[in-house]
Parts: structure tokens; C-alpha cells; sequence
């Protein structure tokens, strides 16, 4: 990201210009060079940090009372801790931590008026203590600021989503990942939904279909009608739609079949979302003769006495666990069955369901949630439950 919210932002201006040095990193604000009193009775110099919040591209003047300390504890010129830290580390990025949250409420509102009042009156704390031991220390050596490193060039704006919640370590897991999606009826279209907020660096979409009424009502969001009129491919219209948030998304408006099977290389993992099961057999072959994960997913749903019941299906396979696909025969790959699925019943919110169910594994495999290693999972409409079997 650009150092344009620098520029735009009155206080940060401010702070900049009167000598304090600054720095944008991963939609943390990090004021550098704050002197502070250690626990040996000597001055050093920290960085307080606190995540920034913005609409669009511009940061906000407000702002919550509490930021980190990159440092140790923080004490008084006479040698006690200062009461407003207390231990809550926070990872800013991979390999910037802070170990202790600052707590200092301004009343009597509670709340810091904009993001100036917020810094200098943390600085004011901080160094009045190190002044009483070394009247020479300053918090304010020269003006200096930064933009934000361009870690999620994949996002059109910054997501402060990470940055609140302190997870830039665990979504380090997905950069550099290339995700495919086949099929984006209805389940795959929730799928996308959930990995375009991922910062994986590309998701190719693969899809012969074109986006129609019908779609519009099992798919995430809502489409215009101008949009519809139009008669657009899926791949276009999810590419356009989820162009606005992200960056890096591949439409290919073709049938994936045996004739264009390249269309998954150098994907590191794949979603199949396709209800047709012919031309299965082939992608998984193919799949797993490059040795790529893959997760495929589907439902079987019939009309029982005016209701309707059945089966979410989510099977994993992945290099070191693939026997059960075969062996159990968990991915259908021939002629279709009789059930209402294949009469196109769809339904919103079992298409989300599933998709969110293969989005949880995935991340799962990856290391973003903890959890055993289920190949197969389903779940019942009629008893609601959950059942997972074939572990690795």
C-alpha cells in the first residue's frame, strides 16, 4: 500500500510533521523511537503500535484507547511497573510481536477525540519517566514515515479484519497459494465467497456455464438485473463482483473436461463444485497425478412427504491421504442418480453450508484451525448431524 494515508489523515500530518517518527505496518500504525524506563532502572527505546481502522482507503481519526508496546515492561523513573501495561502479546506481523497492551481511558469521555490525542498522550506517559532519568531523551528525533508494506497487493483496500484480530501469523498461511474453483452454480459460488477474503495470491474460476435467474437465487449476493439481462458467463459475473474487493481472479469460461485438463496446473489446491459427475474420473487422475489437493463437494437431496431431506457431502483428498476416494468410493463418478439434486433442486442455504464446510476443512489442512484429518464428512438435513470419517 502507498503512504497516501499519510497525506490524507490531518493527525497522523501532525505527528509526522512535529518529528515523530511513523510507519503503516500491516494496517498497524507504529510510532517509532518512544523512550520508556525499564525494569533495570534504564531508559530504552520502544514502539507503540494499535491496529488503524479504515472506510475504503482513508483511516479513521477514531480510534479505541488501548495500543502495544513493543518492548519490555514499562516502569516509573522509581522503579515500579507502570500500572496502565499489562501482558496481552499481539502480533503485529511474522516476526513483529508486542508483548504488552497500554490501557490509559481520557476522561472524562473514554475516548481518545482523534488519533494525535491518542499517541502523544501515550508518548507524554512514557517518556515522563524516562525525562527523570535522562533529560536529554526525546520521542521526537526528526520526521519520518512509511507506507504500509505491500503485503496484500491481492486486496484493492486494506483488510483491517486481519489486523484487528491479530492473525497476520496465521494468514501468512495462505499467501503465495494459487486455489481453483470448478463449477460455480451455486456451492462454488459461497466457496469463492469465503477464499476471496483469504490473501491467497490467485483463484482461478472454471466455468462453461452462463449466470441466469436461477443462479442468482442460490448464489452469494444479489445480482442487478441489468447484470442478468446481460446474460453474462459465471466465471465473468463472480470475477467482476469479487474484482471489486480483490485482485488475481482468473475467469475461464470453458467446461472443464479431458481436452483442457491443463487448466489446473500450477494450482497448489482445488475445489470441485460441479454437480455433473462425468469427466470426474479424468480431473482427479489428473489431480492427483500432479500431486494436488483437492476437495469435492456435493449433495443428494429428495422430496419426502412434501419435505425435503438428505445428505451434504465434503471429501478431501490430498497426496498423503487419498486411498479412501478409491477405495470407499466417497466422489460419485458415473451416470447420475435419480435424485432431486438432478432436477436442479438447489437450495441457498445448503449450497452455503456445504461450501463453508470444504472452506473449514481446507483451512484445516493448512494449519488455520486446529482439527483432525477427516478424508470424508457429511452432514444430515434430518437429524442434524455432522459425521466424519476416513482419517488420515
Amino acid at each position: 500500500m502507498s503512504s497516501a494515508p499519510f497525506a490524507r489523515e490531518p493527525d497522523l500530518q501532525r505527528l509526522v510533521q512535529e518529528g515523530y517518527r511513523l510507519s503503516l505496518d500491516n494496517n498497524w500504525l507504529i510510532v517509532h523511537h518512544v523512550p520508556y524506563v525499564t525494569a533495570t532502572h534504564t531508559v530504552a527505546y520502544g514502539q507503540l503500535a494499535y491496529p488503524v481502522t479504515y472506510s475504503g482507503d482513508r483511516i479513521l481519526p477514531q480510534c479505541a484507547h488501548e495500543l502495544w508496546l513493543v518492548g519490555d515492561q514499562p516502569h516509573s523513573a522509581s522503579g515500579q511497573p507502570l500500572i496502565l501495561a499489562s501482558t496481552n502479546p499481539r502480533e503485529i506481523r511474522p516476526g513483529l510481536s508486542a508483548n504488552y497492551m497500554l490501557s490509559s481511558k481520557p476522561m472524562p469521555e473514554g475516548v481518545y477525540p482523534d488519533q494525535y490525542a491518542k499517541v502523544t498522550e501515550y508518548v507524554r506517559i512514557l517518556s515522563h519517566e524516562a525525562l527523570a532519568l535522562d533529560p536529554t531523551v526525546t520521542a521526537t528525533p526528526g520526521p519520518d514515515w512509511d507506507g504500509d508494506a505491500p503485503q496484500d497487493d491481492v486486496f484493492v483496500y486494506p483488510d483491517t479484519a486481519t489486523s484487528r484480530a491479530a492473525l497476520g501469523r496465521l494468514n501468512a498461511l495462505f499467501r503465495g497459494l494459487k486455489i481453483g474453483i470448478v463449477g460455480l452454480g451455486g456451492t462454488g459460488g459461497y466457496v469463492l465467497d469465503q477464499v476471496a477474503k483469504t490473501p491467497v495470491a490467485q483463484i482461478r474460476l472454471i466455468d462453461g456455464d452462463r449466470f441466469e435467474n436461477h443462479n442468482a437465487f442460490r448464489a452469494p449476493g444479489a445480482a442487478r438485473l441489468a447484470t442478468l439481462q446481460a446474460h453474462p458467463f459465471k466465471v465473468e459475473y463472480f470475477a467482476e463482483l469479487y474484482g471489486h474487493m480483490r485482485r488475481a481472479i482468473q475467469p475461464h469460461a470453458e467446461y472443464l473436461q479431458s481436452t483442457n485438463l491443463n487448466l489446473l496446473d500450477g494450482l497448489d489446491f482445488v475445489f470441485l463444485c460441479s454437480d455433473d459427475p462425468h469427466g470426474k474420473t479424468a480431473i482427479i487422475t489428473y489431480l492427483e497425478g500432479h500431486q494436488t489437493g483437492f476437495i469435492d463437494v456435493g449433495m443428494g437431496i429428495e422430496e419426502v412427504d412434501g419435505r425435503l431431506t438428505g445428505l451434504l457431502r465434503t471429501t478431501t483428498s490430498t497426496p498423503d491421504h487419498r486411498d479412501h476416494v478409491h477405495l470407499l468410493d466417497r466422489i460419485p463418478q458415473g451416470a447420475g442418480g435419480g435424485e432431486d439434486y438432478g432436477r436442479n433442486i438447489q437450495i441457498a442455504d445448503l449450497n452455503a453450508l456445504n461450501a463453508l464446510m470444504a472452506v473449514i476443512r481446507w483451512k484445516r489442512h493448512l494449519g488455520f484451525y486446529a482439527g483432525d484429518r477427516e478424508g470424508f464428512c457429511t452432514y444430515s438435513i434430518y437429524t442434524n448431524e455432522i459425521s466424519n470419517e476416513d482419517f488420515a
